[in-house]
């Protein structure tokens, strides 16, 4: 190591996560997709053990409040592997320990409650290490704010918080980047946003993200940060650990004349561990039969790569000019002229278009949910193209 010392953060193990609906529908993807943190955070032992002279864990070791005995023996076990000094806090998810006596934590871990400060000597260097803890599953204090650093010496926060620029909303110790400056804290160390993130350069305050993605929106690659102090230079380096990689994969039909030519364009960037998330755009011949069984897109790619693959989007059209088709007068004319119209329209105003007839009165709890994530306008335009597929069928 060129420096003078080294340090892993890593935040949100959510280790013990259950993948309920998966048990009883895949129970060997669930139980390998429970393992997974798990082995994520075993790997982070062993990145830390090579290469490090201390761990920060940010908040949220576990997934539920009350942790299961398996769960928080299993990580006992990597901590005392590990071996080395550990200092964690708490997040809105383990903010509550069950099994504090009979489970202790081993010596060389400190768990901070209270905003407290820790000093310890790294190859003959003093450093400090600051945090503070949840005190219960949600908190709109600004925890940031009571933490402090010594003039002089350099120290690491720890803290788990949500930051105004990055959202999350309140009730999770919401506090803005300006909090991050003037404390005499040279590395800040965040949790509770799972994206990887630097929200602050000047000083550096960073999310590593959480160590295992658990669901499609949880992509690409997960892990901790290593984290090398040179004088009071900071160089972060990202360390992936993830046992199963969720991937983000777009198959385009544009200028596909069959099936197989569509999964072969996207047989590359299929991992065979890796859990794909589909979505299929462009327009072509193939629109009908993808937006009618885009499940067999999804078993062909698995079968040809051995990676598990969901459909998350079919935003296809067939091969017309929508622009040509918008002035011609036809049928497919006033099916685009109504959708356009419909576009033009606010989230709330679709809403309440589609609650109007007594049938949709009933489904307007569901359709709420797509109007807040801004979705029903989306939903429009690809009921435009469905339709319009089936019309160019139809005519030919």
């Amino acid at each position: 190591m060129g420096c003078d010392f080294a340090f892993i953060h890593c935040a949100d193990l959510h280790l013990g996560s259950r993948f309920w609906g998966l048990s009883r529908t895949d129970p060997e993807l669930a139980d390998r997709l429970y393992r997974s943190t798990f082995k994520s955070f075993a790997r982070i032992v062993d990145a830390g053990i090579a290469r490090a002279d201390f761990m920060v864990i940010a908040g949220d070791a576990y997934d539920d409040l009350v942790e299961t005995p398996r769960t928080r023996a299993a990580f006992v076990k990597e901590l005392e592997r590990f071996g080395k000094p550990v200092f964690m806090v708490t997040g809105n998810h383990d903010a509550v320990h069950s099994w504090s006596e009979s489970i202790p934590y081993p010596d060389n871990v400190t768990e901070f409650s209270r905003p407290d400060r820790v000093k310890i000597t790294v190859r003959g260097r003093q450093v400090e290490i600051a945090g503070v803890s949840f005190d219960g599953p949600h908190t709109d204090e600004n925890l940031v704010s009571k933490l402090r650093g010594t003039p002089g010496i350099f120290t690491v926060g720890v803290v788990h918080c949500s930051v105004d620029t990055v959202g999350e909303g309140g009730g999770y110790a919401p506090c803005s980047v300006r909090d991050f400056k003037g404390k005499d804290i040279q590395y800040w160390a965040l949790g509770h946003i799972h994206k990887r993130m630097t929200v602050c350069q000047d000083p550096p305050a960073v999310y590593p993200g959480n160590i295992q993605g658990r669901h499609v929106n949880e992509s690409g690659e997960k892990g901790c940060v290593l984290v090398s102090v040179t004088g009071d230079s900071v160089e972060t380096e990202f360390i992936p650990t993830q046992e199963v990689l969720w991937k983000d994969v777009t198959a385009d039909i544009t200028g596909k004349g069959n099936l197989r030519e569509l999964v072969s364009s996207v047989r590359n960037e299929a991992d065979t561990d890796a859990i794909l998330s589909l979505t299929i755009e462009g327009k072509g011949p193939l629109n009908s039969i993808v937006r009618h069984e885009p499940e067999v897109v999804a078993d062909m790619i698995s079968e040809s790569t051995g990676a598990i693959v969901n459909i998350r989007r079919v935003i296809t059209s067939p091969e017309i000019d929508i622009e040509r088709e918008r002035e011609s007068g036809t049928l497919l004319s006033e099916v685009i002229k109504a959708s356009d119209s419909l576009a033009e329209l606010s989230e709330e105003e679709i809403l309440d278009m589609l609650c109007s007839s007594k049938h949709f009165q009933d489904l307007r709890p569901y359709l709420v949910y797509y109007a807040h994530k801004g979705m029903l306008r989306d939903l429009v335009r690809e009921a435009e193209m469905s339709l319009l597929g089936r019309l160019t069928e139809a005519g030919e």
